[in-house]
């Protein structure tokens, strides 16, 4: 690995499948925003049914939706390689392989979250308050 600060880019090979993601958004955000992506809003950590209560939440549900249609790579799992630099992820499979689609995913979420506020109200928001869809 190869580390770099104050805004010059940093280059790392990872092969640690869902893993990867998580190591993106400390990268880009810190740990405390990634540990708060594990139960924000209605989508975030979770499997919302009802719409994005914010910017941060529609991320995670446009990541959710990436991930559906990526179902038979299996992209919680997949192994794929990337770089970071100066707030980008640069993925390094093909772009039509597994890997590649996989890997853009995470690089389109890490990027729709750049200049969100995160709004403290959503942090392990109560699902039957903020995310009933309304069905019975």
């Amino acid at each position: 690995m190869v580390y770099s600060y104050k805004g010059e880019a940093r280059t790392m090979r990872h092969k640690r499948a869902l893993q990867q993601l998580e190591y993106q958004i400390k990268y880009h955000f810190g740990e405390d925003r990634a540990n708060a992506l594990l139960n924000y809003g209605c989508y975030c950590g979770r499997s919302g049914e009802s719409d994005p209560l914010d910017d941060v939440d529609q991320c995670c549900k446009n990541h959710e939706d990436c991930y559906d249609l990526e179902e038979d790579c299996l992209p919680k799992t997949l192994f794929y390689e990337f770089n970071l630099g100066n707030k980008t992820v640069n993925c390094e499979n093909s772009p039509n392989s597994c890997e590649g689609r996989v890997c853009k995913c995470d690089e389109t979420f890490v990027d729709c979250l750049q200049n969100k506020e995160f709004n403290p109200d959503y942090y392990n928001a109560d699902q039957d308050e903020y995310c009933d869809d309304g069905c019975q």
